[in-house]
């Protein structure tokens, strides 16, 4: 799992768009993002991880503050789909939005495995 800086970090928000950028050029993964500071969104983080574990082509990022994500329209669809509700969203290699989770469905193994399935077979939502 990869955990983005905050603003609150020394360059935090240039690091966590830099490192962010680096995991969508690799072009290899299919990822599913998580927001939220505290206990849900690590929460979420952490049963993303166990669904990603032993397979090389799921990753997770952990984005504690969104505002990170801020100001760089290659990362506008996550800002917007955060201030929609949602807690977490898979993308497809393509980088492209698959899925979002919210509510029960976010900690849901099932609905998890689900929403890597979807990304890494390039379904896009509709």
């Amino acid at each position: 799992m990869l955990i983005l800086p905050t603003t609150k970090t020394r360059n935090g928000k240039a690091r966590a768009q830099q490192m962010l950028r680096d995991v969508t050029a690799q072009r290899v993964h299919c990822t599913l993002v998580v927001f939220g500071e505290g206990d849900r969104g690590r929460e979420i983080a952490s049963r993303a991880d166990r669904c990603a574990e032993n397979d090389p082509f799921r990753h997770v990022i952990y984005v504690p503050d969104v505002r990170v994500l801020a100001g760089d329209a290659a990362f506008a669809v996550l800002v917007a789909n955060h201030k929609a509700g949602e807690e977490a969203v898979a993308l497809t290699i393509r980088f492209e939005v698959s899925s979002t989770l919210k509510g029960s469905a976010a900690i849901d193994f099932f609905e998890l495995e689900q929403a890597f399935s979807r990304a890494r077979a390039g379904q896009r939502k509709p």
